[in-house]
């Protein structure tokens, strides 16, 4: 069985814009965190590295990340999210938040950075999946 050779994320986003398109635009870039704790600044610094430099050379407008194998989320690990949502306003664009644990949804429910409802307005949006995430993005009114 041949040995799968691990690419660097970062590295990959910089072949891609190499050859940037010219006639076809992404408005929604969708991320899916693969690290089960994301805790500690070691892993919050790349993971905040890694998702500016996915979202700056995507050219999107629009984030989801996908959060389905996320079990366990720090006070670090929240800040590369905030620091992506920074850059995502910038672009007029939002972020939106899918697949969390019930635990993890603890944690921003805890520290209101999602609402329970659409209500009360929160930091970050949060839909059940990616495509419920994807599909708010074209609802007329969102």
């Amino acid at each position: 069985m041949a040995a799968e050779k691990a690419v660097n994320p970062t590295q990959a986003v910089r072949v891609m814009s190499d050859n940037p398109a010219k006639y076809a635009r992404c408005p929604v870039v969708v991320v899916r965190v693969n690290e089960a704790q994301v805790m500690g600044d070691t892993i919050a610094d790349a993971l905040r590295d890694e998702l500016l430099a996915l979202y700056q050379q995507s050219g999107a407008t629009h984030v989801v990340i996908d959060m389905e194998q996320v079990a366990y989320l720090s006070s670090a690990g929240i800040r590369p999210l905030l620091a992506l949502n920074r850059e995502v306003r910038d672009r007029e664009g939002r972020l939106i938040l899918c697949n969390l644990s019930r635990d993890v949804e603890g944690v921003f429910t805890a520290t209101r950075l999602v609402s329970s409802s659409r209500a009360t307005p929160a930091t970050f949006e949060k839909h059940a999946d990616v495509p419920s995430a994807v599909a708010s993005l074209y609802q007329s009114g969102a």
